[in-house]
């Protein structure tokens, strides 16, 4: 579906918007007509080239022109179009742009509960973050975590499960880790320390050279799709699952509260139902994206796809409850609260989730060989 470019928004709302649309966004007057096209700007946090987000940002911004009958018309901006990436929640709060497309840890400085949002180790997956959202209060924590922020954050999209990461070999013993040095975000720094690795830190940019001057021995990253379009399946030949560390990364739309609080209620409707609509097409497309990457890593590239052993699993996941318990004794009492409720409502979610999906797996394992086609 088309959406408006940079150049055709300025084109278009130079004249209707003005100079002040920008330099103070609060200024809308409370009666302008309900019919009035109101001209919103977005930060992407992903760039071009990046499978399946910035394209998931226009759609989200067309799908709302549609639906509002051009009554709210969002500009998408690139990460940095506004001013640095790491100050875009800032200028959210403050009104400098209207909302942005992100994930709730890029701003995981600011406290445990950011993590949270995004993804634990060893937490929920897709569909059981949507049930602990909607119905077990997580909504209602994201809220208040972020109301002395000035923003209202909606979840939107994902970035899928990911891949436990990029090696040479196959992990069998966890002494293969001991003393690699490997590229991890977040949490995982705290995890593969504490398994004895040396974690490192670096951008989508610095992971090639680091890898062909011999200063990194594995990496993290996100999972096959990205992984094929960045060309990083390169470096190693060996991509190991499943994902401890990032099982299934919510992306959030902040908004600026003031100006959410100022559109008729028919167009906060419209914006909340077309997030959570983006939110399943994206859930959907990035998981289809990850399916052919992952068929031609094997066919293509000749990467050798392999599963970390349960003895392996089980340990890291010893290492990891602990570092959890540590980061929560460290934490304010609302992000561990946040945390509280996470771990509370994963287990409940999980209890149903043995009986349901996780045996239908086994048993559709068992049921091979399947039905043959043509």
């Amino acid at each position: 579906m088309a959406h408006l470019t940079r150049r055709q928004f300025v084109a278009t709302s130079a004249l209707a918007a003005g100079a002040s649309a920008v330099a103070a966004p609060r200024a809308a007057p409370a009666e302008a007509p309900a019919n009035a096209a109101r001209r919103w700007r977005m930060v992407s946090r992903w760039p071009e080239g990046f499978p399946d987000q910035l394209h998931a940002a226009r759609r989200l911004a067309s799908h709302v022109a549609v639906m509002s009958g051009g009554r709210l018309i969002i500009e998408v901006l690139g990460p940095n179009e506004a001013g640095p990436y790491g100050e875009t929640l800032d200028r959210v709060s403050s009104g400098e742009v209207e909302m942005a497309r992100s994930l709730p840890y890029d701003w995981r400085d600011r406290g445990l509960g950011f993590d949270v949002f995004t993804f634990v180790p060893f937490g929920m997956t897709e569909s059981e973050r949507v049930i602990w959202l909607d119905h077990f209060g997580g909504q209602r924590l994201w809220d208040r975590l972020y109301e002395p922020l000035g923003v209202k954050p909606l979840l939107v999209g994902t970035v899928g499960p990911q891949s436990f990461g990029w090696f040479s070999q196959a992990i069998t013993s966890l002494d293969q880790l001991r003393g690699l040095r490997f590229r991890t975000t977040g949490i995982g720094r705290d995890i593969f320390a504490a398994l004895g690795a040396t974690p490192r830190v670096m951008g989508l940019s610095e992971i090639g050279p680091a890898v062909e001057s011999g200063e990194l021995d594995g990496f993290e990253l996100v999972g096959p799709a990205v992984d094929v379009a960045l060309d990083v399946h390169r470096y190693f030949p060996v991509c190991v699952f499943p994902s401890l560390n990032q099982t299934a990364g919510s992306v959030e739309l902040v908004i600026n509260r003031e100006r959410w609080a100022e559109l008729p209620s028919d167009l906060r409707q419209i914006l909340a139902t077309a997030a959570r609509a983006e939110h399943q097409r994206n859930v959907a497309e990035v998981h289809a994206s990850n399916v052919a990457a992952l068929a031609r890593l094997r066919s293509e590239f000749d990467v050798s796809i392999a599963v970390l052993p349960d003895d392996v699993i089980a340990r890291i996941g010893a290492v990891t409850t602990r570092i959890l318990q540590q980061l929560r004794g460290r934490a304010s009492a609302e992000h561990r609260a946040i945390l509280d409720s996470y771990v509370r409502s994963r287990a409940v979610i999980a209890e149903w989730k043995e009986l349901t999906e996780v045996a239908f797996s086994r048993a559709r394992g068992l049921a091979a060989p399947y039905v043959q086609t043509d």
